[in-house]
């Protein structure tokens, strides 16, 4: 070709042979691409910045030789290492010097990706700017085209569209950042390369199958989007929250309410962000990420502080989930923004999955992270424990001498001995307002005092494990498990367990009755996780108790099924045996066996009827002791170690005037002792650890203690009123004096 051959400039004299046998090369037949318009295109790039070079002739050899040697189907590397060759071959016959035939070959084999460019190379430099002024050419479509049909002729991959690919992440990279690496091929080609590229681009993803392109920017932008409106819904249910409980009228709702705005702005705001690639979506995003950091920091200093009479209302967790919300969502547009943008395109699978993984992801993090992240800063900034949790005073007795060993408050005296249960390491008091006291029972000394601010209900309480733990049910809240040697909080059971009643505390069962569909019995771990659930069936109620390894659940139909025992594996709720058309109920566990009361038909006193003893392993009977037909009063059933006992009523002319009582052995069946005293039905009673049964009872104008079990009887202080009951903490008993509670001697 005369066009090609006249840009030769002899920059080795004598060698137009050379000059003729590389234009051939350029322009011989099969060749698709790097023909000589290619050349004469990085030729004339050349002229313009030749004098940058340190070696401006070994730079325009290299350019005449960087695809002198080149066949269908080969990748730039190995054009490039054939050319080089070529070069090192045919300039030393030309009289090349050996330092500038390396120096020719060395950039080739740059131009096919071969070797490290140096420090400081502007031989390099300019020759890559020459080869890559192409991409500016108003011809660069059609020799992209030409260079992909070349490439894909001499192919034997077995995947579609393999040339295709490679070229797509190509293209991709030189997009991501500046094409050309001398000042002046920037302002000369960069922008023409690029406005091409982009091109090109588009042609790229049009011919690729795109299933999943585009999916990680799809799901930034629908997170964005997503996120944000979880903010607005944060910063809705903030303002509706209190910033304190209880609720203060002076507390104001403004910043809530300017917090509201600010998300509900940031929901197109994001978007906008997110589907835009240029510097301003990007510096909105950011401006969204500062506007939720500053909002996180100001709720952050002003959050109020805790007292007793005060806490932390569900405003504050609110406002700040908002504001994270909102940086999430911030981060995540400026994320989508900062993608190289897809060309338009109908959403893809990959887009549409990305989509809905997004919000499912938001959705479970909502629920999984942020709502029990909140919960627990409520729950741990409202708790207040003080006390210094010395030794406590063990295997404290009530001897029943008369004395009284220590007082202590009683707070609401009606309430003060019925919220009492004696731990391993002390007696545990209940106080209104969401108040517990660990007493010592030797001396009366608060151990140490656990309060929650955001509860105004005196919690029940439960000794469980043993008596090393504490079960607090505070209506209000749910459960909470408390050290009862510490008083630490070590669990707060989740909230759907707020509504489980005990059935068993040790080993601990709990159950729950539904409106609608089964009643349920759980096997419940102290940290108010379930192991397993046992659900009867509709119209069914459930009492039950559990021995060591056995649930013994009742189960009362209403809709005309024959009533039904049960027994349940304690480990995996498992049933192990059933026994159909019984009645037995009241269960109780007492030792290793199940006792139940079988009422007696027809019977005119509620209750009476016939004491059964079960194994529970099997749900064979194992005793049955009828009750006494003349006993006239309802009998009340109470457990006192391995002993059954039962309180009633001698006779219809004593139900005013007189009490009885029998001990039955819980694995026999077998009276162990039967006392009758003088005393009202409904006096006071107390049952020990150690098996004793203690009545209060008013004699003239003192009270007066007697053990039944013992037959021994105390006469009071005059101070101490029997109609305030009196109450077993372990083996110690504790009554009421005045406005104070007395442990007795």
């Amino acid at each position: 070709m005369a066009g090609l051959r006249e840009l030769w400039r002899d920059v080795v004299p004598d060698a137009g042979a050379l000059a003729d046998e590389l234009v051939a090369r350029y322009t011989q037949k099969g060749r698709n691409a790097y023909r000589d318009r290619y050349v004469g295109i990085v030729l004339t790039a050349l002229e313009a910045l030749d004098q940058l070079s340190t070696d401006a002739a070994a730079v325009e050899l290299a350019v005449w030789f960087h695809r002198a040697d080149h066949e269908s189907g080969w990748t730039p590397t190995e054009d490039a290492e054939a050319s080089a060759r070529l070069a090192e071959r045919l300039l030393p016959a030309y009289g090349v010097s050996p330092a500038r035939t390396a120096e020719v070959a060395r950039l080739v084999r740059l131009t096919g990706g071969i070797g490290e460019i140096k420090a400081q190379d502007a031989n390099a430099d300019v020759l890559l700017d020459a080869v890559n002024a192409v991409l500016a050419s108003d011809h660069y479509i059609t020799h992209a085209a030409e260079v992909r049909r070349d490439a894909e002729r001499g192919t034997e991959s077995p995947e579609p569209f393999t040339e295709v690919k490679r070229r797509y992440d190509e293209v991709r990279k030189l997009l991501k950042s500046p094409i050309y690496r001398t000042g002046h091929a920037q302002e000369r080609f960069e922008a023409d390369a690029r406005a091409n590229l982009e091109a090109e681009y588009a042609t790229l993803d049009a011919l690729l199958p795109a299933p999943w392109r585009g999916w990680q920017r799809a799901a930034l932008v629908v997170g964005a989007l997503v996120t944000a409106l979880v903010a607005f819904v944060a910063a809705f249910g903030a303002a509706r929250s209190p910033w304190r409980v209880p609720e203060y009228d002076e507390d104001s709702v403004w910043p809530s309410v300017v917090l509201t705005v600010l998300a509900l702005c940031a929901v197109p705001t994001v978007y906008w962000c997110a589907t835009r690639s240029a510097r301003s979506g990007r510096i909105v995003a950011g401006l969204v990420i500062a506007a939720g950091v500053v909002a996180a920091v100001a709720v952050w200093i002003v959050t109020p502080e805790t007292s007793e009479g005060s806490g932390v209302g569900q405003r504050v967790p609110l406002m700040v989930a908002s504001a994270v919300l909102l940086v999430v969502a911030g981060a995540a547009a400026l994320g989508a923004s900062l993608l190289t943008r897809d060309p338009v395109r109908p959403r893809n699978r990959g887009q549409v999955l990305a989509g809905f993984g997004a919000v499912a992801v938001i959705v479970l993090a909502t629920i999984f992270v942020i709502n029990p992240v909140q919960r627990a800063y409520l729950l741990s900034a409202n708790e207040q424990l003080e006390g210094q949790h010395q030794p406590a005073g063990q295997n404290v007795r009530s001897e029943l001498t008369g004395e009284v060993g220590w007082t202590t408050a009683a707070g609401r005296a009606s309430d003060s001995l019925r919220d009492m249960v004696a731990t391993r390491f002390g007696i545990a008091v209940s106080r209104q307002i969401g108040t517990i006291e660990m007493l010592d029972p030797a001396t009366g000394q608060v151990r140490w005092r656990y309060a929650r601010a955001d509860s105004d209900v005196q919690p029940r309480l439960y000794a469980v494990s043993g008596g090393q733990a504490l079960l607090a049910d505070f209506d209000d809240l749910g459960y909470f498990v408390l050290d009862a040697d510490t008083g630490r909080r070590t669990a707060a059971w989740p909230g759907r367990t707020k509504d489980y009643t005990i059935d068993n505390l040790d080993p601990l069962v709990t159950g729950r009755t539904v409106s609608k569909g089964s009643d349920k019995l759980y096997g419940t771990n102290v940290d108010g996780s379930n192991r397993w659930t046992y659900e009867p069936g509709t119209c069914t109620g459930i009492s039950a108790a559990a021995t060591a390894d056995t649930v013994v659940a009742h189960l009362s139909r209403s809709c005309g099924d024959p009533d039904e025992l049960v027994g349940l594996n304690l480990k995996n709720g498992k049933q192990l045996w059933s026994h159909q058309s019984t009645s037995l109920g009241g269960l109780t566990a007492v030792g290793g066996s199940v006792v139940g009361v079988e009422p007696e038909s027809g019977s005119p006193v509620s209750g009476r009827g016939m004491l059964v003893g079960v194994q529970p392993r099997s749900g064979d009977v194992k005793w049955r002791w009828p009750m006494p037909t003349t006993w006239a009063c309802p009998p009340k059933v109470e457990t006192a170690g391995n002993f059954v006992v039962l309180i009633s009523c001698p006779s219809k002319a004593e139900v005013y005037s007189g009490t009885v009582a029998t001990a039955i052995d819980a694995d026999t069946g077998r009276v162990v002792w039967t006392a009758t005293m003088p005393a009202r039905y409904g006096d006071p009673y107390a049952v020990t650890t150690d098996g004793r049964l203690i009545f209060m009872n008013q004699v003239s104008d003192t009270c007066q203690l007697t053990s039944l079990s013992e037959h021994k009887t105390t006469q009071l202080p005059k101070s101490i009123k029997c109609d305030r009951g009196i109450v077993a903490a372990g083996n110690q008993l504790l009554a009421i004096s005045g406005r104070s509670i007395v442990a007795l001697r």
